[in-house]
């Protein structure tokens, strides 16, 4: 669990803001961190690769920049939603001391609605530029000639799963808010 404390607040209302936070990780962020994982693996072991075959045998694999593309793909879009789940994206700290637990509160879930949003815009153009490949059949002017949908798709994936990481945390703010208020009225 994760808890920041900001200079001059209270360690109670620290821990009632964490108190609707859920401990677990979600399936979601468990997938998309396994498999952010294996595509740094595969993209050390492709480089190891062809590091060894051209200095050791004098060869070029070919495909080692259009692979370590597509992996690069994979762990920039893919890795997004265990990263808002892990509170790894910037926050304004300086904002954020000089306000109180509900306005803090309340601004933080302001923003991951307008992220959201954001978001839910990006995925939407994602799915039709996804869609627009598929149908016209465009592949990378490469030797794998790999069909320019696939790493599209990934880039859809990482944006809707974005999506839901951030309901899960607008739905934990609205409840840190909810306990904020109660408390303040009780």
């Amino acid at each position: 669990m994760k808890v920041d404390i900001v200079m001059g607040e209270a360690p109670e209302t620290a821990q009632l803001a964490s108190d609707a936070e859920d401990t677990g990780e979600s399936c979601i962020d468990w997938l998309c961190r396994w498999i952010t994982q294996l595509a740094v693996i595969a993209l050390i072991l492709m480089i190891a690769t062809e590091v060894i075959a051209r200095s050791v045998f004098g060869l070029s694999l070919e495909v080692t920049d259009e692979l370590g593309g597509y992996a690069l793909v994979i762990v920039t879009f893919v890795s997004l939603p265990t990263c808002q789940a892990q509170g790894a994206f910037h926050h304004v700290h300086f904002l954020d001391a000089k306000l109180g637990p509900l306005a803090r509160a309340i601004l933080r879930a302001v923003f991951t609605t307008i992220s959201l949003g954001a978001i839910a815009i990006l995925c939407w153009q994602f799915v039709l530029f996804t869609l627009t490949s598929w149908q016209s059949g465009d592949v990378a002017a490469t030797m794998l000639l790999t069909p320019l949908w696939i790493p599209r798709a990934i880039m859809c994936f990482g944006a809707a799963c974005l999506c839901l990481s951030l309901l899960r945390t607008l739905y934990r703010e609205w409840l840190s808010i909810a306990n904020l208020l109660q408390r303040r009225n009780a």
